[in-house]
């Protein structure tokens, strides 16, 4: 018997399970558990059963805990976080209220009375607040991986593996390889015969999808050592055997049947004689039966035979009912044998990359709490995790359910609380099992349930109690699942209309016609769902659809669905009443949308413009929205079509320039897509599109070699679109406040105020015979794959129950009302006025069970109105009325906090070309092209002219940025011990080409990189450098920096270098304003030399037409004039962070070198500086930029300013 929880009496210890009904309170009690553990509390039980514990004994823990020591295990990420959260905001409620001595909470009140110490309490709950980011909150999967690596000992776990969150692709090679494997030998008969079951690789793996995971299903029959060849050979024989039977008496087959069975005459028996005798010509049929031949055996015969009519003796009879009662065929052997090769396979392929998905971790853990090292690592695990609280323990698998039960199951000093509702159990599909949760409840003693709804009105409540006590066996499994009438706290608003309190049970009734199909019912509902809506919402306007003081709006609403094809019916009938709605459970990837491939065309178009086809493609898809006289006259238009072609040439040089995102921004501004687009049919969803599949393909590039390879990776996308992927998920188009579309398995553990279930008398019968057994080693899955229909009939039990509870869960959604769409809905063809509702779970409560017709629906919605006054029953209004008009904006005050806090104005990423700049700009300059130094912009893109043109030559080679560029890129590439001979030439050429140079300048840079890369560079500090020597392991290229500046300004910038640096003082005073934030920057080389590292620069700068003109006193002039000095005082910088961060044992004297800058036109005579910063003046830079200017130095450069 279950014992209503006291959350302040529970006893905190052993196995117990608490049963939450839909809406009291299970996160509320999970936080006031929590609490009690960390505190210790618990007094003496009084009574021996009082809350399940034993006389004399505390309720409390041994001791209390810390948040390390407590487990609070649930089944998502998303419940994960939102759980830690309100576990957090418990207790920083509570240490609030022990400090303060009061609280108006009914749990902390009663804390306050039965804890003595106060101060205690508010500083271990002050200790628990500051350590939640380490609280033992996890998913069940989470909770497995930290296991397995904290023990890895125990566990047998590999260490460095790789988590697989999707291993969807391995599964479909898998299944691929046993393809190849298994069916590609096979001669043509049989190939055809698989063939006929399933067409590829794909359709296999979907039938196995559902059980593939779980290696405790048993299938039945076992599969035998038999060949599949031998299988056929043995089915066809039956098979033909019945055709050849057929084919010749089929006179006699006419004699004995006709006339003599009830309705077999006319042109239906023709027509089943017709077929079955085509089936029977037809050497290609493989395993397919035609239905028609049911008719035809013994059993049907006999039970359908006219009064006085003569028995049908024909052995062929009897032969046919043998055939349809075990029908011949591969497909059992198949699956068996695909299902264990399939497992074995992908184990084995993620053993091998050191690899493990989500099952891996639950099997692991599983398979080493049952090892020889179980017990140990068991005891391990108890030792870090005293108690244990499964939150949603309704949707544990039998495997999930091992793994807690081995830890805690008689362990008395411990604790495991499972926290759930069986009539919430709803995720069959994803391996949940209600029937684990039926085992651990028998094997609990302890039960508890939470007994009052604080959700709903007590009307609505009321409601949905007397609905499902109208069934004798609400939920099918009563014994293990009893419904429990739960009480309600009450709301103190009502939906109102015209100022009287509406019904909260709204049931629309079809009726017209004795039977409904489901295309036809579900059209209706979805038009009388936008109807009813659009009436609500203009009462609302009128101040005539209230809750409580509030008009109704558009996000008070939520449209519950079991699928999306639902989902879109309704949000169309809403669109054609201009009611804004959207689908928040939407798992399509954004990658199938139409908007992809409208991209995909316009990206081609964009690489290509000059190419017409390509360009007629995008500019027809629907971004550019012109039709077909826009598009006609581009044809006729020389020069429309000219514009068009220059316009896409611009996209393309911004995508070459910026980025794939930046063209498609531009895109969208130069053709005024987001106006466009929003005014159309679904335009946020479509605008939406866009700008997520700008992101995705950014994303990618990055990770891509080129635009082609873009092209291509997106044309693959389109075709095979992940919807497991999370970043391919489609995103919510609107943050307004819209009417809500939701399925019914998303919509769980959330509330709405008003909920519509118009298609709640849909339903699919189950098709695959999967199903539960229990026996003495418990429960087990049985798929039965020899086409039983008991089997099949018991797997539509499981699916009516799962329905059952899944209407249980959508039925406790609303807060105010709920509307339900009913109908008698029949599935199928024929003229008989039956229906199925009662295979439906609304049905099955309605007609308890039992098979009707419109009448009986009638008859049963009659009863529950009488029963119960906050039921309405009606008919809908199927009218569509006229677009709601759109809500005028209602202008008003807003409420403007006013802003008491101080901006930093100045903060901002900067370079050194920033800090160069003169003047009193703030100097926000950052490199754009890490490839070349701000020198090149500082020199006229401009060849000398000479009255005769000098030989080519180092000294002749163009100057400005792109020759700048080339000679970066060209130092930056090549491999320093390798770059000579032909391969060096071909580099040089290749490079040339690219950048749009003439080719005949290769011999010339060739020949001065060889002589750069051999010239000795003296360090000073012992032997000199070749560049050549160093080994790629010893260099780093392009290294990429940000520093963090505190407030520094030029003065003292200037004063700090001028100082240390001789160089500095024969140049100008800084002049940029105070500046703070990141300082960027990219340094060419860094490399190692003899124990000291060296960074080093190349610059292009044209100084003049010989060697001569390279000497020291024209390098320090340059370095002056364009302040490299105060650039290689800021790389010295950086560097020696990244030496004192990664470097044991950093000094500045022992391990720092120095800096080259190497004017490459001067190499090899010339060209070459080097320096070496102070230590005073690279720990002066590091303590300024660090610390900043102090506000008495800002002052005092304000007055000198203003003195000046």
């Amino acid at each position: 018997m279950a014992n209503p929880l006291n959350p302040l009496r529970f006893p905190l210890y052993g196995e117990r399970l608490i049963e939450a009904s839909a809406g009291t309170g299970k996160t509320y009690t999970i936080a006031g558990l929590y609490l009690r553990l960390l505190l210790g509390h618990g007094p003496v039980i009084e009574q021996a059963g009082e809350e399940g514990g034993d006389a004399g004994q505390p309720c409390a823990h041994e001791r209390p805990l810390s948040v390390t020591e407590i487990l609070v295990v649930t089944f998502t990420e998303a419940a994960t976080a939102e759980l830690r959260g309100r576990i957090r905001a418990r207790i920083h409620e509570a240490r609030l209220a022990f400090m303060r001595g009061h609280s108006t909470d009914t749990l902390l009140a009663q804390l306050l009375v039965e804890v003595e110490d106060h101060d205690l309490a508010a500083r271990r709950l002050l200790a628990a607040e500051r350590q939640m980011d380490e609280a033992a909150v996890f998913t069940i999967h989470g909770f497995c991986q930290r296991m397995l690596r904290q023990n890895a000992f125990e566990s047998g776990a590999l260490f460095e593996t790789e988590f697989l969150t999707d291993d969807s692709r391995l599964r479909l090679q898998a299944v691929s390889d046993y393809w190849r494997a298994e069916f590609y030998p096979v001669d043509q008969p049989l190939a055809r015969a698989v063939r006929r079951l399933w067409p590829s690789p794909a359709a296999l793996l979907r039938e196995m999808g559902s059980w593939l995971d779980n290696d405790e299903l048993e299938i039945r029959p076992v599969a035998g050592d038999e060949t599949l060849a031998a299988r056929h050979s043995v089915a066809m024989a039956r098979i033909g055997a019945v055709k050849a039977g057929w084919l010749a008496q089929t006179d006699e087959i006419r004699r004995q049947t006709e006339g003599q069975i009830s309705r077999y005459t006319g042109k239906n028996y023709e027509g089943w004689l017709a077929k079955i005798g085509d089936w029977a010509q037809d050497e290609t049929s493989g395993y397919v039966l035609p239905k028609e031949l049911e008719r035809f055996g013994q059993q049907v015969l006999e039970e359908n035979l006219k009064k006085g009519g003569t028995v049908p003796t024909l052995p062929l009879f009897g032969e046919i009912d043998a055939l349809l009662a075990s029908r011949p065929g591969i497909r059992d052997l198949v699956l068996q044998r695909a299902a264990r090769v399939v497992r074995s396979r992908m184990q084995e392929s993620k053993r091998q990359a050191h690899q493990l998905s989500f099952d891996d971790l639950l099997r692991d853990l599983d398979g080493a709490l049952g090892s020889g090292l179980g017990e140990r690592l068991c005891e391990r695990i108890r030792a870090t995790y005293r108690v244990a609280m499964i939150d949603e323990f309704q949707d544990t698998d039998p495997q999930q359910y091992r793994i807690f039960h081995r830890l805690y199951g008689g362990h008395q000093d411990t604790a495991l609380l499972m926290i759930g509702d069986p009539k919430q159990a709803i995720y069959g599909f994803r391996g949940a099992d209600i029937f684990t949760y039926i085992q651990a409840r028998r094997n609990v003693s302890a039960h508890y349930t939470l007994g009052r709804n604080w959700r709903s009105s007590r009307a609505l409540v009321a409601a949905v109690n007397g609905l499902f006590e109208r069934a004798k066996d609400p939920f099918i499994y009563e014994a293990d699942i009893p419904f429990l009438p739960v009480e309600a706290q009450g709301k103190s608003r009502a939906l109102l209309i015209e100022g009287q309190s509406a019904p909260v049970l709204h049931c629309w009734q079809l009726t017209g016609q004795p039977t409904f199909n489901k295309g036809e019912y579900q059209s209706r509902m979805a038009r009388a769902t936008a109807a009813e809506i659009h009436r609500l919402l203009t009462l609302a306007r009128e101040g005539k659809a209230m809750l409580g003081s509030e008009p109704v709006r558009a996000g008070d609403i939520a449209v519950l669905v079991r699928t999306g094809a639902e989902g879109k019916l309704v949000q169309q009938e809403l669109a054609c009443l201009a009611i804004a709605s959207v689908y928040l459970s939407n798992r399509e990837s954004v990658l199938a949308q139409v908007e992809a491939r409208e991209i995909l065309l316009i990206l081609h178009a964009c690489q290509n413009p000059s190419d017409e086809r390509s360009l007629r493609a995008a500019l027809a898809t629907g971004l550019f929205d012109l039709d077909a006289r826009a598009l006609d006259a581009l044809a006729s238009d020389e020069r429309a079509w000219e514009n068009a072609v220059q316009e896409f040439m611009g996209y393309r040089a911004v995508w070459h320039r910026h980025g794939v995102l930046a063209m498609l921004r531009a895109l969208m501004h130069g053709r005024n897509l987001a106006a466009s687009l929003l005014a159309s049919p679904y335009g946020e969803r479509r605008l939406t599109n866009f700008l997520h599949l700008g992101e995705l393909l950014q994303q990618a590039s990055g990770e891509l070699d080129g635009e082609y390879a873009l092209l291509r990776w997106l044309g693959e996308a389109v075709s095979q679109p992940n919807g497991q992927d999370g970043e391919q998920i489609l995103r919510l188009e609107s943050e307004r406040k819209l009417v809500q579309i939701v399925t019914i398995h998303k919509s769980k553990g959330l509330e709405y105020p008003l909920v519509f279930l118009p298609f709640i008398c849909s339903h699919r019968a189950a098709d695959t015979p999967l199903f539960h057994e229990t026996g003495e080693a418990g429960n087990r899955t049985v798929l039965d794959l020899t086409g039983a229909e008991a089997s099949l009939a018991e797997a539509d039990k499981e699916r009516l129950a799962e329905d059952l509870r899944l209407l249980y869960v959508a039925l406790t959604r609303g807060v105010y009302a709920t509307w339900l769409g009913l109908a008698p809905v029949r599935s199928g063809a024929g003229k008989s006025e039956k229906t199925d509702l009662h295979r439906t779970a609304i049905g099955y409560l309605l007609q308890k069970g039992e098979e009707g017709d419109a009448g009986t629906l009638a008859t049963a919605l009659t009863d529950l109105a009488q029963a119960l006054p906050g039921v309405a029953v009606g008919e809908p209004s199927l009218t569509r009325p006229a677009p709601l008009p759109a809500e005028a904006e209602k202008p008003g005050e807003p409420s403007v906090r006013a802003f008491q806090g101080q901006l930093e104005r100045d903060w901002w990423i900067s370079s050194y070309s920033g800090l160069a700049a003169q003047g009193n700009g703030h100097g926000k300059g950052v490199l754009a092209n890490p490839g070349f130094d701000d020198e090149v912009a500082t020199e006229a893109a401009v060849t000398v002219q000479e009255e005769e043109a000098p030989a080519p030559s180092i000294f002749t080679f163009p100057k400005g940025a792109r020759p700048g560029t080339l000679l970066h890129s060209l130092f930056e590439t090549i491999d320093f011990e390798h770059a000579k001979g032909e391969s060096l030439a071909q580099h040089i050429a290749a490079l040339l080409t690219q950048e749009g140079f003439d080719e005949g300048w290769a011999p010339v840079l060739q020949q001065q990189v060889e002589a750069v890369l051999d010239t000795p560079l003296e360090t000073g500090l012992g032997d000199p450098v070749w560049l050549r020597d160093l080994a790629p392991e010893r260099k780093q290229v392009e290294l990429e920096f940000f520093l963090p500046m505190g407030r520094v300004t030029a003065p003292a910038l200037t004063a700090l270098c001028q100082q240390h640096d001789p160089l500095s003082r024969g140049g100008k005073p800084l002049g940029f304003a105070t500046v703070q934030g990141m300082l960027k920057g990219f340094i060419d080389l860094v490399f190692e030399w003899q124990g000291r590292w060296y960074l080093l620069d190349y610059k292009s700068n044209h100084l003049g037409m010989s060697p001569a003109d390279y000497g020291r006193p024209a390098l320090e002039r340059a370095m002056v004039e364009h302040r490299y000095d105060l650039q290689y005082q800021l790389y010295s910088l950086a560097l020696h962070r990244l030496l004192a961060l990664r470097l044991p044992g950093y000094d500045f004297d022992r391990h720092f070198g120095g800096v080259f800058y190497l004017f490459l036109r001067g190499m090899p005579q010339g060209g070459i500086f080097h320096a070496r910063p102070s230590r005073e003046l690279v720990q002066g830079l590091d303590e300024l930029f660090s610390k900043g200017v102090t506000s008495d130095d800002h002052r005092l450069e304000k007055s000198n300013k203003a003195e000046a």
